[in-house]
């Protein structure tokens, strides 16, 4: 919830709905286009530092911390090489697949070529 809708008691609930009233100046009703303000009750001393104290902690523009920084920045690292290694897998995975059809490929045509030089040898060999 944002700060602005606190309790300043540091409650999560929405702001009171005490209003004060604004009147017009003859009319004894509230005033239709003025909105209502609220009414704050009367807070103690210490409740009142420790409230300025929070405000101020609010406010403050907070940097990305460094640690948080280093720690995004070697996950990204890590996750790159892991995306990379896992590219790599997939990589060499089709590279043994062309490998080992190539290798398939070159015993069945060195078959191929025995039989056609039996075939060559024995229409030469016959009369």
């Amino acid at each position: 919830m944002r700060p602005d809708l606190k309790d300043l008691d540091n409650d999560a609930r929405l702001p009171r709905t005490d209003y004060r009233l604004d009147t017009a100046v003859d009319a004894g009703g509230p005033v239709p286009s003025v909105a209502p303000k609220l009414a704050h009750p009367p807070r103690s001393g210490a409740e009142s530092r420790s409230n300025e104290r929070l405000g101020r902690l609010l406010r403050q523009k907070k940097g990305p911390d460094a640690v948080m920084l280093v720690v995004l920045s070697v996950a990204l690292f890590f996750g790159l090489i892991g995306l990379a290694v896992h590219f790599l897998w997939i990589v060499s995975i089709i590279v043994m697949a062309l490998g080992l059809g190539f290798i398939v490929a070159d015993s069945r045509r060195d078959r191929i070529d025995m039989a056609n030089q039996r075939t060559e040898r024995a229409h030469a060999d016959a009369p």
